[in-house]
């Protein structure tokens, strides 16, 4: 009895309580934890006893039965069960009525949750009970409240009058949420509660009279956390968030964003999860606006199903009211520059070792002024098959092949046909490896819409072969380490075929980079198929920790010799590329020191005696609580960039976080971001002033944006903690951790 006694006792108090956090506010994110201190220290929590579940032990100054009717236990009272224990100065437990009563203060705790209570008394069988001036503790939330009184009086409902929480430890009173008058329904899920405030530093900072709230994981209707913003783009932004809870497989959220300059925006995003297919529907309206003069809107629906056990099908269509739309609604200069609205359908087929896929593609252009010939070509439809075979151990057998139906208005059209099969064996020993490959592309076109006379139907068949082979080398080192040496040689060739007349859809010219050593092709697409007599010539060293196995040191060189001129260009008006070397491709990484990484790559051309591209990226990782990033990006004529970013600790409460983005080139600036960050055992409050490029004409979006974090509760927060995570390369991880 006493048993069932103990595991019922706790449920209507600090349980209840909890709930009542978790339900108010939104569930936190990874970013609410902050830098921790226990609400209690662990001496704090009273020891249990490993025991059998029928088995009570009971330790008092005396125990007594009075007539087998009521059991009395007096002074120093301990009852411990299988995984609970009961501290008090006085109980009586009533065998026949099975109600249990205590007088002064008493104790229950079950490993997590420590519950304070003054006289109280509880119905074992039919859960009814009453609690006076309960205090309690979590131990797995680290977190502390109480309430005047907690009663049940029938099975599931709990009534709790001025109830507290907080994650602040004792003697810390930074926050507090309360509620005057709290009812909760465990049979239905749901509580209600009036009177919710949550103060900060003794001041109300949220407050509703009437608030319904889930209290275990069944959802329910709600208005979410609101949202607010001050950028010259909008002015004052303020959204506030609804979650509509339609069905268990279906809910929506409806956020009126009201931007002072512009009008009211409705945003909703609807949401469906069945067993075979789950999917969004985002659909923005704002009624005439302001600075626009017209109505905006936006619409995306994305889908993935799964019909059967090896089919999956994606729908990926985008729409929005005018070119203007991601300049004045996206995040920056990236999303503001998107020419193109994609409306994309696809089904994959998958069985062993075998893909189909299938996919209709059509785009729609965001600039009026862009001919119809420059615009994209649909694909109605695109069939694509690929697959790959080892009938023998080393030997891979692969094939790619696509039919696809191009169509633009007042253009040529056709149907492609590209099948692509090819042979490789690897040889591979101890300290080495040999790889030949063997291909041979096939396209074919069917041309609609063709001048008189000109042929409909065109043919290009290419073969191509490459031989790849290395070697390994590693020695110990007087401190510990191993060296690698790995050579390795790449010869690559593929016969020229004059493709002047053959049309253009999809494909175009890779530009040099590091993965282009030991890459034969030099169009991404069909259309062309770059003709090359090529060997390259690249070396790697390693530094590994034989420890950890983590390399501490790569270094790696490469350059291509091209035997013949390139004549395959994807313009018939362009000049053959030359023979001779390629640019020398050196790349780095390291880890030394305490906390320094380096990774860079660097293309330099030795004919002219410059660097053509390069790419360096230092972090400096001290400890847990400071981070250092410098990057910069050059490519010649085209882009030099440098980036830095940091969060560093300028005492033990407040960091300084800021990003600043520079072009170069233009000597104007991308992005600069500065503000401070405080972090305290229960709350946290960031605050920054963000400066953006917003678009290529050269104008600006200057913000100011805030967040308060209240461990284990919630934030308010405006959008800075996005930006910081996508701007601060590593924030993401030392925010998780704090």
């Amino acid at each position: 009895m006493p048993p069932k006694m103990m595991a019922s006792n706790r449920r209507p108090v600090a349980a209840a309580l909890s709930a009542l956090s978790l339900a108010l506010i939104p569930l936190p994110s990874a970013a609410e934890v902050l830098e921790g201190c226990p609400v209690v220290p662990e001496e704090f929590w009273p020891e249990l006893r490993d025991l059998p579940p029928d088995v009570i032990e009971v330790e008092a100054d005396s125990v007594d039965s009075v007539r087998r009717e009521r059991i009395e236990a007096r002074g120093n009272v301990q009852l411990f069960t299988g995984d609970r224990r009961l501290d008090s100065d006085w109980i009586d437990f009533y065998t026949e009525t099975r109600r249990v009563e205590t007088r002064g203060r008493s104790q229950i705790f079950d490993g997590d949750l420590l519950v304070e209570a003054g006289d109280s008394w509880y119905q074992v069988d039919s859960g009814e009970g009453e609690f006076s001036d309960v205090r309690y503790w979590l131990r797995s939330r680290d977190a502390r409240g109480g309430a005047d009184r907690a009663a049940q009086l029938e099975p599931g409902k709990i009534e709790l009058s001025e109830a507290r929480y907080t994650t602040c430890p004792e003697n810390n009173e930074s926050w507090w949420l309360s509620g005057s008058d709290i009812r909760l329904d465990q049979e239905s899920g749901r509580g209600d509660a009036r009177n919710v405030t949550l103060r900060f530093k003794d001041v109300p900072v949220f407050y509703t009279p009437y608030i319904q709230f889930p209290i275990d994981d069944r959802r329910m209707s709600g208005i979410l956390m609101p949202t607010a913003a001050v950028t010259n783009r909008h002015g004052v932004e303020l959204a506030v968030p609804w979650y509509w809870n339609i069905a268990p497989s279906f809910d929506a959220t409806l956020t009126p964003r009201l931007m002072e300059d512009r009008g009211v925006m409705l945003e909703t995003e609807w949401r469906y999860l069945r067993p075979r297919h789950d999917g969004t529907l985002d659909l923005r309206y704002l009624p005439d606006d302001r600075e626009f003069g017209d109505d905006r809107y936006l619409i995306a629906w994305r889908q993935k199903a799964r019909p059967i056990a090896n089919l999956r099908t994606d729908i990926d269509i985008n729409d929005v009211s005018d070119t203007e739309y991601f300049r004045d609604f996206g995040a920056d200069v990236f999303s503001a520059s998107t020419a193109f609205a994609t409306r994309r359908a696809t089904a994959a087929y998958d069985w062993t070792n075998w893909r189909l896929r299938g996919q209709v593609e059509d785009f729609k252009s965001l600039d009026p002024n862009l001919p119809d010939q420059s615009k994209p070509y649909q694909r109605m439809p695109q069939l694509v098959l690929t697959g790959s075979q080892s009938p023998y151990p080393g030997l891979d057998l692969d094939l790619t092949s696509e039919l696809v139906r191009f169509d633009r208005k007042d253009s040529l059209t056709a149907t492609r046909f590209d099948v692509y099969p090819k042979a490789g064996f690897r040889w591979e020993k101890e300290g080495y490896y040999i790889e030949p490959k063997a291909g041979l592309r096939f396209t074919g076109y069917s041309l609609d819409n063709v001048e008189p006379g000109a042929e409909t139907s065109l043919t290009r068949t290419v073969p191509d072969f490459s031989l790849d082979g290395g070697m390994f080398f590693e020695r110990w080192l007087d401190r510990g380490m191993i060296q690698t040496l790995e050579p390795r040689i790449f010869y690559g060739y593929i016969p020229f075929r004059d493709q002047d007349a053959l049309p253009l859809f999809d494909t175009s010219e890779r530009s040099f980079r590091p993965d282009s050593l030991f890459n034969i092709q030099r169009f991404v697409g069909p259309d062309r198929v770059g003709d090359t007599h090529q060997i390259t010539t690249a070396l790697t060293s390693r530094l590994i920790d034989p420890l950890s196995g983590s390399e501490r040191l790569k270094l790696t060189a490469g350059q291509i010799y091209y035997f013949d001129e390139r004549k395959v260009r994807r313009n018939p008006n362009q000049d053959p590329l030359p023979s001779g070397r390629s640019e020398l491709v050196l790349g780095a990484e390291a880890e030394f020191g305490q906390g320094w990484e380096i990774d860079s790559a660097l293309q330099y051309d030795p004919d002219e005696s410059e660097i053509s591209r390069g790419d360096i990226a230092l972090s400096f990782r001290p400890n847990e609580k400071a981070l250092f990033n410098l990057g910069y990006r050059y490519q010649q004529d085209r882009i030099e960039q440098t980036d830095v970013s940091a969060l560093w600790p300028l005492s033990r409460r407040i960091s300084a976080i800021g990003r600043w983005n520079y072009d170069v080139s233009e000597g104007q600036d991308l992005e600069f971001l500065a503000g401070l960050e405080y972090r305290s055992c229960c709350y946290g409050m960031r605050v920054a002033v963000r400066r953006y490029l917003l678009n290529s004409n050269g104008d600006y979006d200057n913000g100011v944006f805030f967040q308060i974090t209240f461990r284990g509760l919630s934030q308010i927060d405006t959008g800075l903690e996005e930006l910081l995570r996508n701007g601060i390369a590593g924030y993401g991880r030392f925010d998780d951790d704090l």
